[in-house]
Order: C-alpha cells, then structure tokens, then sequence
C-alpha cells in the first residue's frame, strides 16, 4: 500500500499538486534527516542539506521514469548531496588560511590552486551517476523492496545497517531481500554474478563509456596544468571522442559526450555538439529525447552567437512541441541566451510575438501554478533586458498576482524575482525613489535573517543564499556597488559555492574601492571555481572579464590576466 500511496503522490505532484509533495516529505524527511546526520555529525547542517534534497527532489521528479522507485531515489540523492557537502567543505577549508589572514599572504601563495583533487573526486561522483543511470532498465526488473535494497547496497555503496535505519526494517530482511535480487537477476541475465554485481556491472555495461571518460579526464588535467597547450591538447581529446562515435551510438554515450564533455572544450566542443545533436534528434526513441537533444541544439548554436539558426531551430522546436508535446510549449520560450539571439538580429518584436502566443497557454487549467510563474518571470527579465520596461511592468504584476499565498513552496523563489526586476527595472527608468522602497524591503529582509542566524533561530539557508546572491548582482548592475558589497560578502561568507558571486565581489570592490590585493582574491577564487566545474563552457572567466566595464581600466593588467589563466 505504500508504494501505491507514493506513486499516487507523484502523479499528483506531477499534476501540479503541490500540497502532495509536502505529504511526501513528511512521510521522509525524518529518515533522510536521520541517514545526512549520520554523516555530517551536525543536526543543524543535516537539515541545510535535507532542504537541498527536497528541493532537487522536486525539480528532478519529472524525470523519475518509475515512481515506485522514489524512496531508493530520494537516497541516492540525499547521499550524493551529502558527499559534495563534505567535499566543499574541504575546499573552503583549504581556502580558509587565505581567506582569513589575507594581508600577511605573498601573492603567490594566494595564487596556488587545489583543484586537481577536486576533480578527480568529481569525477568518481559523476561515474557513479552514469553507471546507476544505465542499470535502471534491468533493476525495472525487481520488485520494488528488492531493487531499492540493490541500488542502495550495489550503486550507493551503503552498508547493510544503514540500508536496515533507512528503510525500517531488519538486517536479515536487508540480506534476504539482496539474496533474492542476486538470484533473479542472475536468472535473467546471465552475466550477473553471486555477489560481485557491482563489478560485473561496471565491466559489461559501464566499459565503454568509463574508458572514455578517464582519457577526458586526463586530457582536461593536461590543459590544467598546461593551459598554453589548450589547443592541441583539446583537438586529441576531441579526435578521442570522434573514435568513441564511430560505433554504436547510445543515448547514454550521446548524453555523456554533449552534457558532460562537448561543453568542457569551450567553442570547439560546442561545434562538435552540433552534429551530433542533429542526427540523434532524428533518430531520438520518444518526446523526452527529442526535447532535450532539440533544445541542447538550440542552446549550442545559441553560444556560438549563430543566431539565425538558433532562432531557426528554437522557432521549428516551439511548433514542434504545440503539436507533439504541450508540456515543453513554456519552457522553450522561456530561454534568455536564445532571445539575445533574436536581440542580434533585430527581431525582438517577433519574439515577443512568439512568447504573447505562448501565454494564451497560461489560461489553461492544466498549466501548474510553478510553470505559469516561470514563464512569466523569464518573460519579464527578457523584456526589461530589451528595454521594454512597460511591458515588462506589466509581466511583473501578473507574476505577483499569479505567486499567490506565502505558504506555497516557490513562494519565495517568485518573491525574489519580482523585487530583482523591480530594482533593475526602476534602475534604467531612474526612478531611485521606487528603487530605494524595493532595496529597503529586500535588504530590511536579509538583515532580520542574518540577527535570527545570529541569534541562534532556525533560517533557511539555501533561501538566504539565494537571496544575497542575485541581490548583490542587482545592485552591481545598478552601480550601486558599496550596497552590494555588503551583500555580496554576506553570500561568501554563508559559503555560497556559485562561482559567480566571487566573481561579482570582485567587481564591486574593485569599482568602490580600487583595492588590488582584495579584487584579485576573490577574481582568482571565481576562476579556480569556475574551472573545475563540469557544467562551464568556457575554460575562463576572461572573456566575461572583458565585458565587464567596472574591469574596464584593467583589462590588459598583467596580474588580472595571470589571474584569469591568460599569458
């Protein structure tokens, strides 16, 4: 019966109901709670992380193919949040010297990066994710007791008494249930070993793709440790990665190649990206691949500034979706990088045509709350990006209508957007004093959070984080820069791991202050974060460095660039 209640709840969750989802985490935040507690020894950061877990939870449960699975799912997530938890602990600790007694540091010396370990450690993580996506076919093949035990035990690596706290249940039923597991698995497929399924897994299934992975990885070490020799280092890489798509194509290889590796080359990867995108979209085996290979596509073209096609593609994927698949109609409107795509090519007027088309959808009962105020929010920002401030005006106060009650669970991340577009839009109308009325909310706000933090009352972290963050860069945009350094250093200091924020320091401290030593500490931690992260799709901040007019008197500074990874 409880499996049912679960999937059950999800559908609902699913269907937009968000008062399902706070049914399932009060059926599990305890034993989540309970299992981060164990490994971070602190209630209190237990449950910082608890909320991430809940939060990713949510935002992922549409790709949760089968919901029966959620309670090995939710795990699997806590743990590895856990693990990166712990990991940035250790990289701030190793920061911390630096950071606290700067003035008595050589420059060379703050200069020092740490990040070869970190990637290493990254790259465990994220072959562990690979491989536990890939076995999910086969362990469908379990009933649901036995598959959670087995990707608990086997994919997570968790001891059997932990397993046992986790589920409430015995040991010996942890043991019975893997035995059975073994053995049928062992019967369908007959690969499968006694009690080295791990490993048989990894060898018959994962072999391809970790082989490829690993020389990736050793190819991106080289270019750490040589940037000079980025260029020809990257073309092996790529001819390595050329090889691997020259046999069997997968969704599984695809997705490691463009997700994880394509982007990690910078514009090389992203050209690379382009074909490929195009032939899997065309051999894509449902809606959900032909999305996400369609938009990747998009996106690529939209980073390589060839805006035609991007708008092109973005228009043929938005037809596309009125007819095939509803669901992604808001989403792919939704998209800033695109519509500066239409902004280059003066057709911003046609976009704003697409995206009025694209709200008639708002009406509909089917549409949930969360994607109503989404799409509204991006098309907000668009609109005051483009200078189109009273229709912009207007989607902020269909957003604050449409945010509804404080108690809803996105409440505040809506909240938040309404008061970011009201600053910059205030800011370019150079109405300051409707402008000082929204930063004296926000910022009267953050400072109550930070006495109750210091006071010892329960604060939600990850929302105050959030909050210092994108209020710090309002106010960079809006050149009001001692403000913003005050909430800036607030969000590094809550050890906020968005290589941005330190970034954005940087510039605020650098146009209030001219303070060399602080602007290249805080320049040279964005860097070293930025460069170690999967996701980036460059291999520097350098370029976002030259657009940046508070760097403006500095951009040929020797310092600056050795800080940027430039000659």
């Amino acid at each position: 019966m409880e499996r049912e209640d679960d999937i059950q709840l999800i559908r609902k969750i699913l269907s937009g109901d968000d008062t399902a989802f706070s049914i399932l985490v009060e059926k599990y935040k305890k034993s989540v709670h309970t299992l981060l507690w164990q490994k971070v020894h602190d209630y209190h950061y237990a449950e910082e992380i608890m909320q991430d877990v809940f939060l990713k939870a949510y935002k992922k449960l549409p790709t949760l193919k089968n919901p029966n699975q959620f309670a090995g799912w939710l795990h699997v997530m806590a743990n590895r949040l856990c693990i990166d938890w712990i990991r940035k602990q250790t990289r701030i600790r190793q920061q911390q010297p630096t950071m606290q007694s700067l003035d008595g540091t050589r420059l060379e010396e703050i200069e020092e990066s740490s990040y070869t370990h970190h990637i290493s450690e990254q790259w465990v993580t994220e072959r562990t994710e690979y491989c536990h996506q890939l076995i999910q076919k086969l362990l469908e093949k379990l009933p649901e007791n036995e598959r959670t035990v087995v990707t608990l035990y086997y994919l997570d690596e968790m001891p059997t008494k932990e397993i046992s706290k986790f589920l409430g249940v015995s040991v010996n039923t942890i043991a019975s249930r893997l035995h059975r597991a073994r053995k049928r698995l062992q019967a369908d497929q007959g690969f499968l070993g006694h009690s080295e399924l791990s490993d048989n897994l990894k060898e018959n299934i994962m072999n391809q793709l970790e082989q490829l992975r690993s020389k990736f990885e050793a190819f991106m070490e080289q270019v750490t440790s040589d940037p000079t020799s980025r260029e020809n280092i990257l073309k092996d890489a790529s001819n390595e990665i050329e090889d691997a798509l020259k046999g069997e194509i997968t969704p599984e290889l695809v997705h490691l190649v463009v997700d994880d590796m394509y982007p990690r080359m910078g514009s090389l990867g992203m050209e690379k990206r382009i074909p490929l995108l195009r032939k899997y979209m065309d051999d894509a085996s449902d809606d959900t691949e032909r999305y996400w290979s369609h938009k990747s596509l998009v996106h690529s073209l939209a980073f390589l500034r060839r805006n035609r096609e991007a708008i092109e593609e973005q228009t043929r994927l938005y037809r596309w979706a009125c007819k095939q698949s509803e669901k992604y109609v808001l989403r792919i409107i939704s998209n800033l990088s695109v519509a500066k795509c239409w902004r280059a090519e003066n057709r911003i007027d046609d976009w704003i045509q697409l995206y009025n088309e694209a709200s008639e959808r708002l009406e509909n009962p089917e549409v949930s709350q969360y994607s109503r105020c989404d799409f509204l929010q991006f098309g907000a920002e668009i609109l005051q990006e483009n200078d189109r401030l009273e229709d912009a005006l207007l989607e902020i106060e269909k957003l604050e209508r449409a945010n509804g009650e404080p108690s809803w669970r996105n409440y505040f991340r809506f909240w938040l957007a309404i008061r970011e577009n009201r600053l910059l839009l205030y800011s370019k109308q150079e109405d300051w004093d409707r402008f000082d009325q929204v930063y004296t909310e926000v910022n009267s706000f953050m400072e109550l959070e930070l006495k109750k933090l210091d006071a010892g009352f329960p604060v939600n972290l990850y929302e105050l984080r959030w909050l210092t963050h994108n209020f710090g860069c309002c106010l960079v945009w809006s050149k009001k820069y001692n403000e913003a350094k005050r909430a800036l250093q607030v969000t590094v200091d809550l050890n906020n791991y968005n290589e941005y924020s330190y970034f954005m320091l940087a510039v605020s401290i650098w146009a209030s202050e001219k303070n060399r030593e602080k602007t290249l500490h805080y320049l040279k931690i964005a860097q070293d974060c930025y460069v170690v992260s999967p996701n980036n799709y460059q291999d520097s901040y350098y370029p976002t460095f030259l657009k940046t007019p508070e760097f403006s008197d500095v951009k040929d500074d020797p310092e600056f660039l050795k800080v940027l990874g430039q000659k």
